[in-house]
């Protein structure tokens, strides 16, 4: 069983190095790392190069159009479809901010979770809106909990029409995807997990989209 993150990156340069390394630092090794350039106009593809030099666990995408995050996300983690494949998303300007993440991922999944989410806290603060959402509830009528860092069993998401990320034209959601992605795939689960571990920090100046 092995986690792979994805991480799609706009004028990310800046965050690079605190997001490669919260995922190196990890004591659990079972991972792999895609990160998908969605046409920056900043040197996010150069450092990208610089930081993970020869390491094979890191793999880098750069797109020739413009994608945004949930299709980025969507047409990667289809990469990931087979039922022992943990997806785990990480924002472009984010970062870990625990080294046992992976072992308590894997730990959930291997007991059957099909969602797993953990707690997180801000770069300004200690918040964490995260939280609990029990197995029996319809999560499009539940408060959004499932924020920051999502993983899930990447068989799922073949469950999935690509139409549910769309608007009624056709067109990729550009922006809030988290609830795009996190919804529907919430709704095909009957055990999601929450760690109450804080394992994520979100940047509010966040502009990884």
């Amino acid at each position: 069983m092995k986690v792979n993150f994805i991480t799609p990156l706009y004028n990310a340069s800046e965050n690079l190095e605190t997001l490669i390394e919260s995922v190196r630092s990890q004591k659990n090794d079972n991972w792999t790392f895609t990160l998908v350039d969605d046409i920056s106009s900043d040197n996010t593809v150069e450092k990208l190069k610089e930081l993970i030099g020869d390491d094979n666990r890191f793999n880098i995408i750069v797109n020739n159009e413009k994608k945004f995050a949930l299709r980025n996300i969507v047409e990667t983690s289809k990469n990931f479809s087979k039922e022992e494949d943990i997806v785990a998303i990480i924002d472009g300007d984010d970062s870990l901010c625990n080294t046992d993440t992976v072992s308590l991922l894997i730990n959930e999944y291997s007991q059957g979770a099909e969602v797993v989410w953990t707690a997180h806290k801000w770069d300004i603060n200690q918040m964490n809106i995260s939280r609990p959402m029990p197995d029996h509830i319809n999560p499009y009528y539940w408060p959004w909990s499932s924020s920051h860092l999502k993983t899930f069993k990447g068989s799922i998401l073949s469950k999935i029409s690509d139409e549910n990320f769309k608007d009624l034209d056709g067109n990729w959601f550009e922006r809030g995807y988290d609830q795009a992605l996190m919804l529907p795939i919430i709704y095909l689960t009957k055990n999601r997990k929450f760690i109450n571990e804080v394992c994520y920090l979100y940047n509010i100046n966040s502009v990884s989209v």
